[in-house]
């Protein structure tokens, strides 16, 4: 039988609710998560390529803006948020509290990129193993990074894509493999145990790739 994605899942009335969605326990809580991962995923993004005041990143799949706000606070930089929710991306205006970011969506990105905006590098955490065709959001991440430009991935070693008949279901795609196909992989790696849970350290991964 067909099924049918729904991005209704990641429609929330308030941050909470947000919050609850972006990091589901995993053997821990959201809040326990939240307060540990945060920076640890910020230390290791900091560590792939180098962000000054300077630098234009890319936030795909941005939420309310965890990660764009905990490297603004360190780094001053520039970040644009890519979400599908519409409530998501109006949130992280409130979460982030900076003039240094903004969001839109993935059709005003297409629009920014045919205009020229190129961005120094990308970052997509938790994100492409719940997109539908997670190929073609991969491709509008390159399109939109400079030649030479890094991105940096946190994603489950198995999709969990939401649908309305089934919830959420893995449906065989390799995302990993599917990144090493559109960029060059610099780095890959797993989460400590100790920054995250037993769950996320065992089915998960992160890695380092730079546009050619």
């Amino acid at each position: 039988m067909p099924l049918t994605y729904n991005p209704s899942v990641f429609h929330v009335n308030d941050i909470p609710q947000a919050m609850s969605i972006i990091m589901t326990p995993e053997g821990s809580t959201t809040a326990d998560r939240w307060e540990k991962e945060t920076p640890y995923m910020a230390d290791l993004i900091a560590e792939q390529f180098a962000i000054t005041e300077d630098s234009l990143l890319l936030d795909y799949g941005c939420g309310i803006g965890r990660m764009s706000h905990e490297l603004i606070q360190r780094h001053n930089c520039r970040i644009v948020g890519i979400d599908i929710s519409p409530s998501m991306r109006a949130l992280s205006i409130i979460y982030t509290r900076t003039n240094r970011f903004m969001s839109c969506s993935q059709e005003m990105l297409d629009g920014l990129v045919a205009r020229g905006m190129r961005f120094d590098a990308a970052l997509s955490i938790w994100v492409l193993q719940h997109c539908a065709t997670p190929a073609e959001d991969a491709a509008r991440i390159k399109s939109a990074i400079k030649p030479g430009g890094d991105l940096f991935v946190a994603n489950g070693n198995l999709r969990s894509v939401p649908t309305a008949e089934q919830g959420w279901v893995n449906d065989g795609l390799d995302v990993k493999a599917m990144l090493a196909g559109q960029f060059e992989t610099v780095r890959l790696g797993g989460f400590a145990r100790e920054k995250t849970t037993d769950i996320i350290a065992e089915g998960t991964f992160w890695g380092a790739y730079r546009r050619g």
